[in-house]
């Protein structure tokens, strides 16, 4: 579990030299008329997030997402404002929040304990993931998880193992979509059914580790989906973020939706 962990970690400390003064938690995004906050309580402490979904609408399956290594605002923050339109309610997660970022800059580039780190990171998503099964207006039995970076390491790790680090038996998660992550798989024929999205040959994470987790999922009998965005980058924007909105829509639709 060390391995993995580190592995998981590396996007964040891959950028060294983040100076390391504690800052302000940053204000909680405002991301669509539809999202309104929805926080709960991890190990008897407050951690803020959003549950958006469209108004009038039955109960929905819905996704935990999670951020990258600096916080709000990346692929994730859109992801969390799109698929609402599409069926599917998020919850945006501040995972962060039981434990501030070093710098300005997040985790990114942050020299710190990373397992004790991610084990409250673990926590803070499997209690996020019981909170929203609770919601009224969502699916309990259908519920997800989609990370972008290190989030998709955390979704990964949190899949496998919840928040400890034994590895369960049955994942948290009814489906699972990762994004620009690093190949930490270790037990993942626990995992719910994946989709792996790299950024190909431009992305920060080596296009190589995608397709590793990929052959060890098929081995396991995971149904899996690798999709490679040819000279892409790992921010995920402009016509590379469209096509990843619609193949996580699409994957989303067949098994969380109608799964």
């Amino acid at each position: 579990m060390t391995v993995a962990l580190a592995c998981a970690a590396a996007v964040a400390g891959a950028a060294l030299g983040a100076r390391s003064t504690p800052r302000t938690p940053p204000k909680f995004p405002s991301i669509a008329p539809y999202c309104h906050r929805a926080d709960f309580s991890s190990r008897r402490h407050t951690v803020r997030a959003a549950l958006c979904r469209k108004a009038g609408t039955a109960n929905l399956p819905a996704v935990v997402v999670l951020h990258g290594c600096g916080g709000f605002g990346g692929i994730d923050q859109i992801l969390a404002r799109d698929l609402p339109l599409h069926g599917v309610a998020t919850y945006y997660v501040d995972y962060f929040g039981l434990t501030p970022p070093p710098s300005a800059r997040g985790f990114c580039g942050a020299r710190v304990n990373f397992e004790k780190t991610f084990r409250t990171w673990q926590r803070v998503v499997v209690d996020a993931t019981n909170a929203l099964k609770r919601m009224p207006g969502v699916e309990g039995t259908r519920v997800g998880a989609v990370g972008w970076s290190l989030g998709g390491g955390l979704a990964l790790v949190t899949g496998e193992y919840g928040a400890g680090t034994t590895p369960r038996r049955t994942s948290p998660f009814k489906a699972l979509v990762v994004l620009s992550a690093f190949d930490v798989g270790r037990r993942v024929a626990v995992l719910p059914p994946t989709l792996l999205l790299s950024g190909g040959s431009g992305d920060a994470v080596p296009v190589f580790d995608a397709r590793a987790l990929y052959r060890k999922l098929v081995l396991a009998h995971v149904p899996a989906e690798l999709r490679v965005y040819p000279h892409g980058t790992h921010q995920w924007k402009g016509a590379q973020r469209v096509a990843a909105e619609r193949w996580i829509d699409a994957f989303l639709q067949r098994y969380l939706v109608r799964g």
